[in-house]
């Protein structure tokens, strides 16, 4: 199964960050992954191994949010697997380390980041069509550490609420207003 982020940056902007993420990876948690990075027209795209957790996938695209210049693009996409559907996530316009988008089907999800607490098939308040660029070329492989949440972190990425406005309300501490989602 193929799990991909898409960065609206390039390589030399991409690479400090994934570097950096292997800094903030407890030793004890953490094991060494080989990620293959490519450059595209104006985006890099980085290939996570099969055997890595789904909350990997989404904790990295979060991460590579603050590389100088890319705003808000960044595009987390996982092919299809013995579980879910192939499916494309955005980071959230409403809500900081969350990401929303659609999977193959029409579904919307919502994922908090953090605790990998998911609301789906809820209504994602982004575009049904995220659409991943391509093009990319001289791919190579860079070695980042990656915290394991632990497989018993909801690994199946099964809804854990009803809708987005129930995942904002288990997120405690956190003033939110979803009321015009």
């Amino acid at each position: 199964m193929e799990r991909t982020i898409y960065v609206a940056a390039g390589v030399a902007a991409v690479v400090p960050a994934l570097e950096s993420y292997s800094s903030i990876s407890s030793p004890r948690h953490a094991g060494e992954e080989s990620l293959r990075v490519a450059e595209g027209t104006g985006w890099t795209a980085v290939r996570l191994p099969d055997r890595v957790h789904p909350w990997q996938l989404h904790n990295l695209a979060v991460w590579l949010l603050d590389v100088p210049g890319v705003g808000k693009q960044v595009v987390a996409e996982s092919a299809a697997s013995a579980m879910n559907r192939r499916y494309s996530l955005v980071p959230d316009p409403k809500v900081a380390e969350w990401l929303c988008g659609w999977d193959e089907a029409g579904d919307g999800w919502t994922v908090n980041v953090p605790n990998n607490e998911i609301a789906r098939p809820d209504v994602a308040p982004v575009s049904t069509s995220i659409a991943a660029p391509g093009g990319f070329s001289g791919w190579r492989t860079i070695i980042v550490r990656m915290e394991d949440p632990g497989r018993e972190m909801n690994p199946a990425l099964e809804a854990t609420v009803k809708t987005r406005r129930d995942l904002a309300r288990r997120q405690r501490g956190v003033p939110i207003d979803l009321a015009n989602v």
